[in-house]
């Protein structure tokens, strides 16, 4: 039986593989023309000169706190500002009035469900009464309320509707499908969180507080945001179990996709969170990566207990640890089945913030071997710099996989 080892050092492999192939672009890029990077050069070479400037043991609270902020801003310029954007209405739209209603209307007429069908003629006809009642004032109340039905109808009620169909079908389906179709599944749980975030904002804003100050709404919109990144990671997680063990078909269900999707997103608001905290406190930042580690840790707990418990893949306490440290359930072997790729994903962001910061002391390496060696500053070869960086870790990553 396959242990899942090899699968392991495969990835290793590849990812060593991506790493010295992003350094090579990157130092094509430093020894190429200059048009058109010239203020991205700049930002990173200003970054890495902060980094070279900031002592060693400030090197961990300067890449959390950084991180943190970056992370914040992504999250809010792609999903709570995303509406700023172009190509944001282009999609919602196709997506929306075209794609959706076309195939709602051949569902129905190969014999399939009729519901949302109908609902988009009930959503035209509302429209319609909109556009003769819309000047008149003694009809205002029921045009308020034929505004909400549409609102609502458009960012909750059909991208919530088409996300539990279109999953239901993803987990009932082949297993392969199944993780083809998790990409096509997340655009309509980007919609759907999407729709319910601005109905959050909304609520904030009817009493009075900016949903871009207040650290509830941003939790929230973190949580949600979060939500179609996780659900692809489940199925992916599902995928490197097969390959690993040569499963043929991983345990899928609503359990599964729920308690992982839902467990693996609140995990990003909540590492932010508690590492904002301890950016603030340099010297009790270990405290608080211990913290952020045993919250992740009982997120992957409730996932273990939400999602096997009851079944034929049950664990008990020591087989969630024998799990969790790559074993088989009995401890008797090594085993990278799919339970450990599912109860590892709550740990992501953390992993993320640990790779940012040995990443910060490897730059910050490179920087200062570079102007130990010839005496010159390198911060005007900012890409130069990030080259090494990622032939830095190809060869952590190939060596990881060597010793395997």
């Amino acid at each position: 039986m396959q242990n899942g080892l090899p699968f392991v050092q495969f990835l290793l492999t590849i990812a060593g593989a991506f790493a010295a192939a992003l350094g090579l672009a990157l130092w094509a890029y430093e020894t190429g023309p200059e048009e058109g990077l010239t203020s991205n050069r700049h930002r990173l070479g200003e970054n890495w000169r902060i980094l070279s400037q900031t002592p060693w043991g400030d090197i961990i609270p300067c890449m959390t706190g950084w991180l943190v902020i970056k992370s914040n801003d992504l999250i809010r310029s792609v999903f709570q500002e995303a509406d700023q954007g172009i190509g944001f209405g282009g999609v919602i739209f196709i997506v929306l009035f075209i794609l959706i209603p076309i195939a709602a209307a051949l569902n129905a007429f190969i014999g399939g469900s009729t519901f949302l069908f109908w609902y988009y003629l009930s959503l035209l006809a509302v429209l319609a009464f909109l556009n003769v009642s819309g000047e008149t004032g003694r009809l205002r109340f029921l045009n308020g309320l034929a505004a909400v039905y549409l609102g609502g109808s458009i960012f909750v009620v059909i991208p919530v509707y088409v996300l539990l169909s279109f999953t239901d079908v993803t987990i009932n389906s082949f297993f392969t499908h199944s993780v083809l179709k998790s990409l096509l599944v997340a655009v309509f749980w980007y919609v759907a969180a999407y729709g319910v975030g601005l109905l959050i904002d909304i609520w904030f804003r009817s009493r009075g507080i900016d949903p871009t100050r207040s650290a509830t709404a941003r939790f929230i919109n973190q949580f949600l945001a979060a939500l179609p990144v996780a659900y692809v990671l489940t199925f992916m997680a599902l995928l490197a179990g097969h390959l690993g063990v040569l499963e043929q078909s991983p345990m899928r269900s609503w359990r599964l996709v729920l308690a992982s999707t839902g467990l693996t997103a609140i995990s990003l608001p909540t590492t932010l969170f508690i590492l904002a905290l301890g950016a603030k406190n340099k010297s009790l930042l270990p405290i608080w990566y211990f913290l952020a580690f045993i919250a992740v840790l009982g997120f992957s707990v409730l996932v273990a207990l939400f999602t096997y418990a009851g079944t034929n893949q049950s664990l008990n306490q020591i087989e969630f640890v024998n799990v969790l440290m790559g074993l088989s359930p009995s401890g008797m072997t090594v085993f990278f089945g799919p339970q450990f790729w599912i109860l590892h994903l709550p740990f992501f962001p953390l992993m993320v913030f640990i790779f940012a910061i040995f990443s910060g002391f490897m730059v910050k390496g490179i920087i200062r071997g570079a102007v130990s060696f010839s005496g010159v500053a390198t911060f005007d070869q900012p890409y130069l710099v990030s080259a090494f960086a990622c032939a830095g870790w190809a060869i952590v990553l190939w060596m990881a996989a060597l010793l395997l």
